[in-house]
């Protein structure tokens, strides 16, 4: 190849380490008007309690999504908070995530809901996003629920979380597969929510990284060079 491009500088870093290969980082282009503009579209209401807390995940149902982890933390926090989670995705392991939750008895609790060609609504609706990935590139929901400026609880894969959440000054950061330490973070969030919206403020005025005219200029800039 001419060139490699990869969309977070951590994973910049991964392939220099791993390959010797110098990559050029552009970041995922980010369009904020459309999605502010989708999120206020008419949509059912998902959540059904008004005093519960609103946690959603979105993501394909596989094994890097790794919803179990999810799944697992909220049990160990359903007598301490009364919440709704909402699975959002479609994959392999939906029988396998559908089989957790009824094994916890946490069906009144927990729904999974199929694919969304437009989530933003319900990203509106929540209170929470969680990331549970064992890996990524750059989560494009997390920019997304950025814009709509919702708290982000992740788990520290690699890559891209904690450069979207500024090294976790603007979200909370979990090991992976560490559900006991995501629950805690879960519970210090339904506290602390005043504390946690300012961080998600530091966040939110980071976007202007992921700026879509920005970051589709650099995109044209790199291919010109090769033409």
């Amino acid at each position: 190849a001419n060139k490699v491009m990869v969309n977070s500088f951590e994973f910049k870093k991964d392939i220099k380490k791993e390959f010797g290969v110098d990559a050029t980082c552009i970041y995922n282009p980010l369009n904020t008007n459309e999605i502010l503009k989708l999120s206020k579209k008419k949509s059912r209401n998902f959540f059904l309690k008004k005093k519960s807390l609103k946690i959603i995940n979105i993501g394909r149902y596989t094994e890097q999504k790794d919803q179990i982890t999810l799944i697992k933390s909220l049990k160990l926090i359903e007598k301490n908070i009364n919440f709704e989670a909402i699975i959002v995705g479609k994959g392999i392991l939906k029988n396998r995530l559908s089989e957790k939750i009824k094994n916890f008895k946490l069906e009144k609790n927990i729904k999974l809901v199929n694919f969304l060609k437009n989530p933003y609504p319900i990203i509106k609706q929540s209170d929470l996003i969680i990331l549970s990935s064992r890996y990524e590139g750059l989560p494009n929901i997390l920019l997304e629920s950025l814009v709509l400026k919702k708290f982000i609880i992740s788990s520290n894969c690699r890559t891209g979380p904690k450069e979207i959440l500024n090294n976790g000054k603007g979200g909370f950061l979990f090991k992976v597969g560490d559900y006991r330490q995501l629950a805690n973070k879960i519970i210090f969030f339904k506290k602390n929510r005043k504390k946690c919206q300012s961080m998600t403020l530091i966040s939110y005025k980071n976007l202007y990284r992921f700026d879509m005219e920005k970051n589709l200029k650099k995109y044209y800039e790199l291919v010109e060079k090769y033409l």
